[in-house]
């Protein structure tokens, strides 16, 4: 049983019929189009992103999360005229090195990355306020700041996200310093956290970018999205955006999406995913019994199991997972068999009894 839906794109499953009918309708209608081509799937889909995300945005569409994140922090960049991202040390944003260099975890370390134009914040999970952030602006110089990037929930490094609180100072000093918040979404999204994107869970969290890829295809085709605030977007109606690239939009990426969004769009579906939350959610209050902490949002669910157990453990018990940090990382299907579920997350539970007595 896969416990993290392979890299936390297959939240789908692996031969679902409404994303493979989207995908071989389109192949029978086109399969190639110039990144800037329009046409009516590419604005239905954009339509519905929009929607979702609760309006006012544009939609650019990349080939992953990390060009997507690149998209960002040039856009965040070009528009308010000032160099520095901030983000935070616990975060992974992707593999390109602009993303590399904004990524706080183990990766961004062997390589020769843009660094001088990125700076570190405190770590939120010790600022719940958000007063060492406000502090760290106002010294840093605040007219040189871009705009802070951060995982609205974060992945592999271990499930966390701000408070409430420290969310609500971001928007404060946001709209004092008029920088951008860009939210990678690239693993919460796609009611992975509940809600369809992430930052829906914090009703004062306003984003200027979202970016997102992974479930918005359930992995069934290279796609990343960027939603840019249209008041923002507006500048390049006399500016130039150098973006794009050849498979930008890609026909098939958008009718993977679409078939995405028509099956999240299903009553049936929402209510299935809250019954696995509850599920998930009484699998992790039995394991806290052990003294073991556990973190979850919808289904994406962390527990801090030490150095007791590896990657090989997991995997001799028919389970595949990612373990990160000492932390093994939930991620499972949003639309498969309950009993597989349930059976899953019993062999872990077997797993953990053994190596944890």
């Amino acid at each position: 049983y896969n416990l993290s839906s392979i890299s936390y794109q297959a939240s789908f499953g692996l031969k679902n019929t409404r994303i493979i009918k989207e995908i071989q309708k389109q192949m029978n209608e086109f399969c190639l189009a110039s990144p800037k081509h329009i046409f009516q799937l590419k604005e239905e889909v954009s339509k519905e992103l929009i929607k979702r995300a609760g309006g006012g945005f544009k939609c650019f569409f990349t080939q992953s999360g990390s060009e997507g994140i690149e998209n960002a922090l040039k856009m965040a960049r070009q528009i308010s005229g000032r160099k520095l991202i901030l983000s935070q040390k616990r975060s992974y944003h992707g593999a390109t090195m602009g993303s590399l260099a904004i990524t706080g975890d183990w990766r961004s370390k062997e390589h020769l990355l843009p660094k001088q134009w990125t700076k570190t914040i405190p770590d939120p999970m010790q600022d719940s306020e958000g007063k060492e952030l406000e502090a760290f602006i106002e010294k840093l110089g605040p007219q040189k700041i871009a705009g802070i990037c951060l995982e609205t929930i974060t992945g592999g490094n271990g499930v966390f996200a701000p408070s409430k609180s420290w969310y609500k100072k971001l928007m404060e000093l946001k709209k004092r310093y008029n920088f951008f918040i860009i939210l990678d979404e690239v693993v919460c999204a796609g009611h992975r956290t509940g809600p369809f994107f992430g930052f829906q869970r914090f009703p004062t969290l306003r984003p200027d970018i979202v970016v997102t890829a992974k479930a918005m295809t359930g992995g069934y085709f290279p796609l990343g999205v960027l939603l840019i605030r249209k008041s923002f977007a507006e500048y390049y109606n006399e500016n130039t955006l150098s973006c794009g690239l050849t498979n930008y939009g890609h026909p098939l990426g958008l009718a993977a999406l679409k078939g995405v969004l028509k099956l999240t769009g299903v009553k049936s579906f929402q209510a299935g995913v809250t019954k696995r939350e509850e599920i998930l959610k009484r699998f992790l209050t039995g394991i806290k019994t052990k003294g073991l902490e556990t973190r979850q949002f919808g289904m994406l669910a962390a527990i801090e199991v030490g150095e007791s157990i590896k990657a090989n453990d997991l995997f001799e018990a028919g389970l595949y997972g990612a373990i990160q940090n000492n932390t093994i990382i939930l991620a499972p299907n949003l639309c498969g068999s309950i009993k597989e579920l349930q059976r899953g997350l019993s062999l872990l539970g077997e797993v953990i009894n053994e190596k944890i007595p």
